[in-house]
């Protein structure tokens, strides 16, 4: 089993977008996206800068199987995901929020050139290199999502976590690996729990930098 995690410096319900039924991360952390299998599992959690929690007291944000990987041109054709692509005509955050913003200009298209960035109130146009560079979007049909309700992991089955930002994030055992699946299955429900840690009470979502 494998497991990878890392730390998020913003939360707004958009990389990870757990709305909908799926959890995906199609934007941020290029190199997780490119470097996961589907059967893996992907951990998000608190840093200092989200949530005031030093090195050791990081919370979990999220947690995620990944059921599916798609291309990131494949995500924007297909059907299951047209409630990802983010509508600004819409009231309310949610439907701001969606992280399903690239649409391909041709077919083939892996380039950042070759993709049209979408509006949308969490990434601008210099995003789109790294964005892009992922090339895949991670799609998970069983995942945990808290946002700002994060629960504290106990220590006998806390992953390894990593004390700064990591490109690839930091891997677990597979035996510590599976005892943190264990607890997570045994005492919580799968679904979102929670509302995203940066969420407006009225409005759109607000403007952010990348997790």
């Amino acid at each position: 089993m494998r497991l990878c995690s890392y730390k998020m410096v913003v939360d707004t319900g958009f990389a990870p977008n757990p709305f909908g039924c799926t959890l995906t991360l199609a934007t941020c952390k290029p190199g997780i996206r490119r470097a996961a299998r589907e059967g893996d599992w992907v951990a998000g959690f608190t840093s200092r800068g989200l949530a005031g929690h030093e090195v050791g007291s990081e919370r979990l944000v999220y947690l995620m199987r990944v059921s599916e990987k798609l291309l990131l041109r494949d995500y924007f054709r297909d059907p299951r995901f047209g409630d990802k692509i983010p509508d600004m005509g819409k009231r309310g955050p949610e439907a701001k929020a969606g992280d399903n913003i690239y649409r391909p200009r041709r077919a083939g298209a892996v380039a950042a050139a070759d993709f049209e960035q979408l509006a949308n109130p969490n990434h601008v146009a210099r995003d789109r290199e790294r964005d892009v560079a992922g090339q895949f979007v991670l799609v998970s049909d069983e995942f945990y999502y808290f946002g700002e309700s994060a629960p504290a992991v106990p220590l006998d089955v806390r992953p390894n976590v990593p004390r700064r930002q990591a490109a690839y994030g930091q891997r677990s055992c597979s035996a510590l690996a599976e005892r943190f699946l264990r607890y997570m299955r045994a005492n919580y429900p799968t679904g979102r729990q929670g509302q995203p840690h940066k969420w407006p009470r009225a409005g759109g979502a607000n403007p952010s930098r990348c997790a």
